[in-house]
């Protein structure tokens, strides 16, 4: 027996396919995350920042040795006794805030010559004097026989840089709120709110970095002091954060 397909059968089966294939696309639009409309949250990003200039109080001097062997425990035994000897001239007069006594790196390695072979070992140590005693930090700096001077560092001493900030905080929000203030005027908005904010607090000064040097005074019957001339330090509070504006 031969089917025969009429015209009208076709256009059925055209349409009972098609059904499904509407229905899916019909539940996607439905399931869209465009469908809903999402208000836009207008966020600014802005820094500000105040500084001020304070004279600097807190002196630090590192003295170092460098010395030479052939093998390394006898070296190491050598710089240990150099520190100790330097120790037993600081320590007792060392007092909190005044002048302030610490051993700084020491390292021990192998030496090599031109030929690239190890030809024995080479070893340094440090003492760090400190405070703001500066008479007596730079005459006890004089009075090491073994050690030279390799860095004068002036900085603030915590107290003075703390109090430094204190005064320029409150300088520095009120920049950021006026900036604040104004950019979203500018911008078209009311109003504003705060969304984050972040503080924080930066010191730079003015450093002297001395080479290594075998002081001339520290071989005549009495040394002259280590010369040291204080600078200033500026200090830095900046503020960024982000507001929304609305």
């Amino acid at each position: 027996m031969k089917l025969i397909r009429t015209p009208s059968i076709v256009c059925a089966l055209i349409t009972a396919l098609a059904l499904p294939v509407a229905s899916v696309q019909a539940q996607s639009a439905s399931n869209s995350p465009h469908a809903a409309h999402t208000p836009l949250i207008q966020v600014l990003h802005l820094s500000a920042s105040a500084h001020t200039e304070v004279p600097q109080d807190w002196l630090v001097i590192t003295l170092s040795v460098q010395k030479e062997g052939s093998l390394a425990p006898a070296l190491q035994k050598q710089l240990n006794a150099i520190l100790s000897s330097a120790l037993a001239v600081t320590n007792p007069m060392a007092k909190p805030g005044a002048l302030e006594v610490k051993t700084g790196e020491m390292n021990v390695s192998p030496r090599y010559g031109r030929d690239g072979k190890m030809n024995g070992w080479v070893g340094s140590a440090q003492l760090v004097l400190q405070g703001r005693d500066t008479e007596q930090i730079t005459a006890l700096a004089a009075r090491m026989p073994d050690l030279t001077v390799l860095q004068i560092d002036w900085r603030l001493s915590p107290e003075q840089k703390a109090a430094a900030e204190a005064r320029i905080q409150a300088e520095a929000v009120a920049h950021f709120q006026s900036k604040a203030q104004s950019l979203t005027k500018q911008f078209g908005f009311a109003a504003y709110t705060l969304r984050e904010v972040r503080v924080s607090a930066q010191e730079a000064g003015e450093g002297v970095v001395m080479p290594r040097m075998a002081m001339a005074q520290m071989d005549s019957p009495a040394p002259m002091p280590v010369p040291a001339l204080a600078g200033k330090s500026r200090v830095v509070v900046n503020i960024s954060g982000s507001i929304v504006l609305r």
